[in-house]
């Protein structure tokens, strides 16, 4: 019922939107990753999830740096700034961006990889 009247209410249009601002937020984060030396995409985006880990230490094994990653992962929320989950892919672990929130702006989501990046050097 409440979807329905709020369909009844904004419209489709609206709706569509707001979906299509989040997934160009993440496409626009998935380039900004793409362009930073320290952090690899692990998979292609094709929805509103980024899944990326950091990799500056890439000549540390896998399970190292799945470690690392999930140190770097609890560091940014304890930072409180940006929300991360994580997911692991491959057996890679992952940081995991997801945009959902309709209030998200550009600005927000160039400040996960400067958190992201913080955090690994706080460690």
């Amino acid at each position: 019922m409440r979807l329905w009247l709020s369909l009844r209410y904004h419209g489709l249009a609206v709706f569509r939107a707001a979906t299509q601002k989040d997934l160009d937020l993440a496409q626009h984060l998935a380039t900004a990753i793409d362009e930073h030396p320290d952090l690899e995409m692990l998979v292609p985006v094709e929805l509103s999830a980024v899944c990326f880990r950091y990799t500056a230490d890439e000549t540390h094994a896998d399970d190292e740096l799945n470690r690392r990653n999930a140190a770097i992962l609890k560091r940014v929320i304890q930072r409180g700034r940006v929300y991360l989950s994580n997911a692991t892919l491959r057996g890679k672990f992952c940081l995991r961006a997801c945009i959902v929130n309709q209030r998200t702006t550009e600005t927000d989501v160039d400040s996960v990889i400067s958190e992201v990046l913080a955090a690994a050097k706080d460690q």
